[in-house]
């Protein structure tokens, strides 16, 4: 702009004002005479800077024609509508004095109140307005109260009124701050770099008038764009601004760094340790006994398609488990500790898992500390070795999770980590049914809707994940399906839809996994309170270090135990697949910080560091595993009641009765396919199945059911207590010996 000069008054002072417009013909003429009208009064230099944003009216015309000729009034054009944000760019970027303010072109605010503003920016770098006496609708008021409530909680914002059009900058700032975003997001994401960057935002009420000509730009339609905007931005640049590419920037993983790396031999032994040792203690009533008893019926009757169990189709969970415990029972004969070998390797190998994954997306210290923190983790080491399918699940889903991470990080779709990914969720479809997929797909597809830094795989390559996915699971589930057609409804809709919305059994309320966690993951959860803080940092060079990795941990142990929280049957092991993301966040978190931890003691200060206090935890679990686990499977088993009997059950001729229900134990040490089962509706049943035999060997829950036992036995009939462990006793219910009278009289 000829004869105008970039320069600053000191005696008074010099503005540029911004004003964008889109197809505001009716009012801009109002609006360009207020603002050279106010400006007159409030600077010695001024300009005001028209943006038409594509108008298809007379906007542009209107404008030349108010200017008249005045070089401090001046006009710029899109070509095309580039939004709201982006016409504010254009006049900010060509604004010329050290005070930039800008405004709506609806005539809205009374410019006279810019005094007030441009006051505060002698001591603020930006200045903002608060709409007193709003004269907009009721709808708009309350849209825009929560709005901003929603801002001030997420980016902290700290202003009341965010999208006030009324603001003031020093153009030092307003550089820094310039907007990226699109639409009608400007106004958050300028406030939320100024706050991020430690500029002080000072604000004070201005005057509203009512709209009195042209139309708001502004609609119900936009709230969703809007927060469609929000989100994405609060993730990738207030919670995790930081995008390292781990292909380039961490540690080479080439095979001979992984023969050297301490470290993963280090998270190996620890894992060895604590998963493989006592494994032979006995089975606890009633999962691991049932796990272990269906593989070995299977193996028996030689079915490895259908599971079964005491002679009936058993469609509660897919068979994968089933044939690796079979397998084990193959190669070392079928004993507990061969069907406990199965889980137990799932667990070290979800250690090594984990390490590698956070060797990858972080460096070798953050992995270290991940990987220790998750086995020893009291929960996870319990869990982990128990005889479920939730170990196996978890190192599947886990370990789909890492490939897949790996797969949309930045750039182009990495289409074999990808499609291995895939795989190994269609093996967690083969242990525990659809919930895989649930556990996998929503963390991805919510990482990549929250941050657009992630490679963006299009509805073919999604396609392509379910398709391997699916491929890996559905041969076994179409075989079962065609042989059984009662099977479909009873393993999805009973066992899985039922379950989680209308629970058969174990409903708990909907925190059932807290509690567990935080005490199950002492002593790490004392890091849980100091880590929030740091996530909730907006600023400063401890924010800045937050990464894309840590949202995706985070996302991804959050999911799980939110879902399984949702769901109606809750069981502790449900919880397995949230620990490790979540053990590798605070992994992050140690490596970020550098904590070292103090203690007082009564005769001396000791400084305890958390590599310290990881020693202290392993010699406890491993005492606790050698000592604890043990006595606990011994109090709640029936291996010791159950084995004393093996040569008594030997005889197929002398039946074996469970009363008033099964326990799964009973057949699996006695390696009997024909255990009967009585419930207390059917005792006259097993009264005249006892009458029947000569002998019997039954388990009866005590108390109770045993006082009932005993007197619904008849005169015939007496029962001969054989060991008591717990609740269950074992006898043998027999004949009386009838002695002959002759035998009296000769005595």
């Amino acid at each position: 702009m000829e004869g105008l000069s970039p320069h600053a008054d000191p005696a008074g002072r010099s503005l540029s004002l911004v004003i964008p417009a889109f197809n505001e013909e009716p009012g801009i003429r109002q609006a360009v005479e207020e603002a050279d009208q106010a400006l007159a009064h409030l600077a010695s230099h001024y300009e005001i800077i028209v943006v038409d944003d594509g108008s298809t009216d007379g906007t542009a015309k209107v404008v030349r024609e108010t200017s008249g000729g005045r070089s401090h009034i001046r006009l710029l054009r899109h070509q095309d509508n580039l939004g709201y944000s982006a016409a504010l760019r254009t006049g900010f970027e060509a604004a010329v004095y050290e005070r930039v303010a800008f405004t709506d072109a609806d005539c809205q605010f009374h410019l006279a109140d810019l005094a007030s503003l441009l006051a505060l920016t002698e001591q603020h770098p930006i200045a903002v307005g608060i709409r007193h006496d709003r004269k907009d609708p009721w709808s708009r008021r309350f849209f825009s109260w929560g709005y901003n409530v929603l801002v001030r909680t997420l980016l902290g914002t700290g202003v009341r009124d965010c999208d006030c059009a009324l603001k003031v900058f020093r153009r030092d700032a307003l550089m820094k701050v310039l907007p990226e975003t699109q639409g009608f997001f400007v106004n958050t994401e300028m406030l939320t770099r100024a706050r991020q960057q430690g500029y002080s935002v000072a604000e004070t009420g201005v005057r509203h008038r009512p709209r009195l000509r042209g139309e708001s730009k502004v609609s119900l339609g936009d709230i969703p764009r809007t927060l469609a905007t929000l989100l994405p931005f609060w993730w990738t640049r207030v919670m995790f601004p930081t995008h390292h590419s781990p292909l380039t920037t961490h540690h080479s993983l080439d095979r001979r760094s992984w023969v050297l790396d301490l470290g993963f031999w280090t998270v190996l032994l620890v894992s060895v340790l604590l998963f493989f040792a006592r494994i032979r203690s006995p089975l606890l009533e009633p999962d691991e006994a049932r796990y272990a008893e269906i593989p070995r019926q299977m193996l028996h009757e030689g079915s490895w398609l259908v599971p079964v169990l005491h002679g009936q189709a058993y469609y509660h969970k897919p068979p994968l488990l089933y044939w690796l415990v079979m397998a084990s029972y193959s190669v070392f004969g079928v004993e507990d500790w061969s069907a406990r070998l199965v889980p137990c390797l799932a667990s070290v190998l979800m250690v090594l898992v984990s390490y590698v994954w956070g060797r990858w997306l972080m460096n070798k210290r953050a992995a270290l500390a991940g990987a220790l923190i998750l086995c020893l983790s009291s929960r996870f080491v319990y869990l982990g070795r128990m005889l479920t399918m939730d170990s196996l699940l978890c190192l599947w889903v886990v370990t789909s999770l890492g490939l897949a991470h790996q797969a949309i990080s930045p750039g182009t779709t990495r289409w074999i980590t990808w499609l291995l990914s895939a795989f190994f969720c269609g093996l967690g479809l083969l242990t525990k049914g659809p919930v895989a997929l649930v556990l996998v797909v929503v963390p991805v597809f919510a990482w990549q809707a929250l941050d657009r830094r992630t490679a963006r795989p299009r509805l073919a390559s999604w396609l392509a994940y379910l398709t391997i996915a699916a491929s890996v699971a559905f041969p076994w589930y179409a075989a079962v399906g065609w042989q059984d057609p009662a099977f479909a409804k009873e393993f999805f809709w009973t066992h899985h839809v039922l379950r989680f919305v209308a629970p058969i059994d174990h409903a708990e309320p909907f925190w059932f996994f807290i509690p567990g966690l935080m005490l199950g993951m002492l002593p790490w959860t004392l890091l849980l309170a100091p880590f929030a803080r740091y996530l909730m940092r907006r600023s400063g060079a401890l924010a800045r270090r937050r990464s894309a990795s840590l949202g995706f941990l985070l996302l991804a142990s959050f999911w799980c135990l939110l879902f399984f929280s949702l769901g109606g049957c809750k069981r502790p092991s449900y919880i397995l697949p949230a620990m490790p993301p979540l053990a590798l966040a605070l992994g992050c978190y140690v490596d970020a910080v550098r904590l070292r931890v103090r203690r007082s003691f009564s005769f001396q200060r000791f400084p305890v560091s958390w590599s310290l206090a990881g020693a202290g935890t392993f010699v406890v679990l491993l005492l606790a595993v050698h000592q604890l686990l043990p006595g606990y499977a011994r109090k709640f088993s029936m291996r010791a009641q159950v084995r004393p009997n093996q040569n008594l059950s030997a005889d197929p001729n002398i039946p074996v009765i469970c009363y008033p229900h099964g326990w799964d134990s009973v057949s699996f040490y006695l390696r009997r396919n024909d255990v009967r089962v009585y419930p207390p509706a059917q005792r006259q049943a097993l009264i005249a199945d006892l009458r029947a035999r000569p002998k019997a060997l039954v388990f009866v829950k005590s108390e109770r059911y045993l006082r009932e036992l005993e007197r619904a036995l008849p005169a015939s009939l007496e029962f001969v207590p054989r060991g008591r462990q717990g609740n269950v006793t074992a006898g043998v219910v027999q004949h009386r010996i009838e002695v002959p009278s002759t035998v009296f009289a000769q005595r």
